[in-house]
């Protein structure tokens, strides 16, 4: 199914059903209004000489305009290239090279990023805010389609609907091409997976430039749903926006769930209509788990794991019964568990047995799962024999469930014994101090890498004892049943927050380091 197609189908099918809202711009659009707004801007990016496998990018928060830029592209055959707002020059440069898009827009956030770059770029700038030089705006360039004749072009369904970049946390981002079929199949899959249904009302805060975020838009559309977008989170706004236009089902990473139960106003706002909770990016500490449950009461609480190659590699519906359980694979691929690719290269056949560490690898036939990269040199150590090499470590417990152990990057050899950090850290925070903790591997002449943890307390770290918090946290890791005495930490890091990707993962590259990026409050070796 092409995309463009199905939006077209969904406001023939709803046209008065809401489908858009976005609060900042007071945004409230019908299906109706969505696609003649589309349909708009698509006979301006065609005025523009924008057509059929066109690469049109855009950097900006979620908002009205960027959906639309989406489905309109969708509606001429276009490829919708969406870059991280936050993206720095050097990284924009890199992007632009990488995809080589044939236009370019931007809001605000990113206007002073485009003029800091030192490369020059071939595409055209647009911009939906502030006028720059030798730019076209947004608005000029809509207008020149306002009365257009248009009939939209739908291209084949194997055809790129967009592109996505990965999250570079091991290495420059990497560009994945994305065909209407991929999306289409992934949207349909998370729908039936989420338990979500016709007019579905959901918020639309993941940006847009990952699988998330997308995805999360592109259901939406088939089921006719309200797409709520929220361009920065607020635990205010977010539970407003819940109440107010009752929001039914949230797929977000586990820090703004998180950060969102913490605050006051969550306890204070009516959430009840929330029926569907869905959390991917990161596993989800028990503390969280368990406020979710009290706030939400959730009838569908899914972990859903997967990626920008494909979108769903498995979810699990046991969120409170096997914390840190990813489940069994999504309903379009398989997935397995085999020797680590570091061993002897990548075998698709070499399987391990239950509860045996291995890679973890998916389908990559599935109809949800990418080709190759824009660079086809770099699928070779990740696509082999029909299968995707994920990078991720993981077993099976006995019942046959799958679980995320970590990337095989992030093992931690002390001593000579194989340590993963998620291990370490869930036992880490089921401790009532302790609010958020990454564990890695930090030089070590006796051990080699010596066991680390990096900690954020619940508490006010002022009126803290640290040295009892370690004896606390060090006993507790003794007395874990789930932990060997030698994955213990011998060293404790206590810091304000950590820095994060966009989708909530913690950058572990700079808690790995010799010079530290990040300000200690207090170290304590155990």
């Amino acid at each position: 199914m092409n995309m463009g197609e199905a939006f077209e189908r969904t406001a023939e099918r709803t046209p008065d059903a809401v489908g858009l809202v976005d609060p900042e711009s007071d945004v409230r659009y019908t299906y109706r209004e969505w696609f003649e707004e589309s349909v708009e801007l698509a006979a301006a990016l065609q005025k523009h000489s924008i057509g059929t496998g066109d690469r049109v990018a855009a950097a900006m928060r979620n908002r009205a305009e960027l959906a639309t830029l989406y489905t309109a592209t969708q509606l001429i055959g276009a490829v919708f290239v969406p870059y991280n707002f936050r993206v720095s020059p050097e990284e924009l440069s890199y992007l632009l090279e990488s995809a080589a898009p044939d236009v370019l827009v931007v809001a605000d956030e990113v206007t002073e990023t485009v003029k800091s770059m030192t490369h020059e770029f071939d595409a055209d700038l647009i911009t939906v805010d502030s006028d720059v030089p030798g730019a076209m705006t947004y608005r000029s360039l809509r207008d020149t389609g306002r009365n257009s004749k248009f009939e939209p072009t739908y291209v084949d369904a194997t055809k790129p609907s967009l592109i996505l970049h990965t999250g570079g946390t091991t290495g420059d981002p990497k560009g994945v091409p994305r065909s209407h079929e991929n999306t289409h199949a992934a949207a349909t899959a998370h729908a039936i997976q989420n338990s979500w249904s016709l007019g579905e009302s959901t918020l639309g805060l993941m940006s847009l430039s990952h699988t998330m975020g997308i995805h999360t838009l592109a259901t939406t559309i088939l089921l006719g749903g309200k797409w709520i977008c929220q361009c920065r989170f607020s635990a205010g706004e977010t539970a407003d926006l819940i109440e107010t236009e009752e929001i039914t089902s949230l797929y977000l990473v586990p820090t703004v769930f998180h950060d969102l139960l913490q605050s006051d106003i969550a306890s204070e706002s009516d959430l009840s209509s929330v029926a569907h909770v869905t959390y991917a990016g990161s596993n989800m500490g028990p503390a969280t788990v368990r406020e979710i449950q009290a706030q939400f009461d959730p009838e569908t609480f899914v972990n859903h794991y997967g990626s920008t190659e494909v979108y769903t590699h498995a979810i699990c519906d046991l969120v409170s019964k096997k914390p840190n359980c990813v489940g069994y694979a999504g309903i379009n691929t398989t997935v397995r568990v085999v020797e680590p690719s570091d061993y002897g290269g990548p075998n698709p056949t070499a399987t391990v047995g239950r509860e045996s560490l291995g890679e973890i690898i998916v389908d990559a036939t599935s109809p949800e799962a990418f080709d190759g990269y824009l660079t086809e040199n770099r699928d070779d150590d990740v696509l082999v024999d029909g299968w995707f090499f994920t990078g991720d470590l993981g077993y099976r417990d006995e019942d046959g469930d799958l679980f995320f152990v970590g990337r095989v990057d992030d093992m931690i050899i002390s001593g000579g014994e194989n340590i993963y950090p998620i291990e370490v850290e869930t036992v880490l925070e089921g401790h009532e101090a302790v609010a958020e903790a990454a564990v890695v591997g930090r030089p070590s002449e006796r051990w080699n890498q010596a066991v680390t943890a990096f900690v954020t307390l619940a508490n006010d770290p002022e009126v803290v004892n640290y040295e009892e918090i370690v004896n606390a946290l060090d006993e507790h890791c003794r007395n874990s049943a789930d932990l060997a005495n030698f994955k213990r930490p011998r060293k404790y890091f206590f810091i304000d927050s950590f820095t994060k990707s966009n989708v909530g993962k913690i950058l572990r590259k700079e808690l790995q380091q010799r010079e530290l990026d990040v300000d200690v409050h207090h170290v304590v070796d155990v």
